[in-house]
């Protein structure tokens, strides 16, 4: 750490933002000066950092509880917290230290100021950063996430595949909690609540996500069919579920079924702001909505439920009333437009 003017730029460094003026503030916030020490001396078991860093065993103990508390570090087994690492990425910490339910850390004050500082990073250092990653995991043929269509949409389409019924990929995971979405807390403590639900918290974790949110304190583990009752709500409030984009249903990174709308969303939010088109980000789901022309009414629902901008309300040969129209290019196939 020698080369570094400080803790705070080499544990920013380790994140990729060690130029970056907006993203030390944020760790300023997070940390004081000799916490910053502590965790710059990580991997490794609080007895470890002691002796590095000439501090009690108390206070690095009792420092690293808080820290973990706070989403900054990370113990390395949930149920026997002895070692200890910083978290691994920039999106992991503004998640969690963003992801507050049940944990008293914050005055209301303090919240806010926190949540400004993130807000300040991802609207700049950020976005720039996942614009650029996307452009480059779409160069190399890569889409990292994938459309899950809403289950209701799809109960009478045979041979649907278990990667894309959310019912089957809750069903098959060991260990289920549900937490506060960090992406729609952070907007509506910034004064920009969600426009599709107040539902909270709505946000699934699995495996070892599920295993952290228990042990620090955010989360709250529920049933499969506790499961199934949210991504009702989430589907009938018109959230889209994203996944990972891989074929099998096994929790992976980043252990999360999410339910995500564009307004919120950090992924979607942030590449729009950058123009980033939906396909660098997003892979079709292998539904694509149609609408039975002689059925609709006119209403324009759909429209105003679908996320994509895939439905218009057009003049139909042979009728006084504008129909909604799907445009296939745009359709991601997410199915909360069927569900009025």
């Amino acid at each position: 750490m020698a080369e570094y003017s400080d803790a705070y730029t080499f544990l920013a460094e380790k994140h990729g933002f060690g130029d970056s003026q907006r993203y030390l503030r944020v760790l300023r916030f997070l940390m004081t000066p000799a916490q910053a020490e502590i965790v710059a001396q990580l991997p490794g078991s609080p007895e470890e950092v002691a002796q590095k860093s000439g501090l009690e065993l108390t206070a690095v103990k009792e420092n690293l509880e808080l820290l973990h508390r706070k989403g900054v570090v990370v113990p390395r087994d949930y149920k026997r917290p002895d070692y200890y690492m910083f978290c691994k990425y920039a999106e992991r910490l503004w998640e969690v230290t963003e992801s507050l339910m049940g944990l008293d850390l914050y005055t209301e004050a303090e919240t806010k100021e926190l949540f400004r500082l993130w807000d300040d990073w991802k609207q700049t250092d950020y976005a720039d950063m996942t614009a650029q990653r996307w452009h480059n995991l779409k160069a190399m043929g890569i889409q990292g996430l994938r459309i899950v269509p809403a289950y209701r949409a799809i109960l009478d389409i045979p041979e649907i595949l278990p990667y894309e019924d959310a019912r089957e990929i809750v069903r098959v995971q060991p260990l289920i909690t549900v937490v506060s979405c960090s992406c729609r807390k952070h907007m509506r403590v910034m004064d920009n609540p969600c426009s599709k639900t107040e539902a909270d918290p709505n946000c699934l974790q699995f495996a070892k996500s599920a295993e952290y949110s228990l042990s620090r304190g955010h989360g709250r583990r529920i049933s499969v069919d506790e499961a199934i009752a949210i991504l009702d709500k989430n589907e009938a409030d018109g959230l889209v579920h994203v996944w990972v984009n891989r074929a099998k249903v096994e929790a992976a990174m980043p252990y999360a079924l999410c339910s995500c709308c564009r307004c919120c969303c950090t992924v979607w939010h942030y590449a729009d702001i950058r123009q980033v088109p939906n396909d660098e980000v997003f892979a079709k789901s292998r539904y694509e909505a149609r609408v039975a022309s002689e059925l609709c009414n006119g209403c324009q629902d759909c429209v105003d439920r679908c996320q994509f901008d895939a439905i218009e309300m057009q003049k139909v040969e042979g009728s006084k009333r504008l129909k909604a129209v799907v445009d296939p290019e745009k359709c991601w196939g997410c199915g909360v437009c069927t569900l009025v």
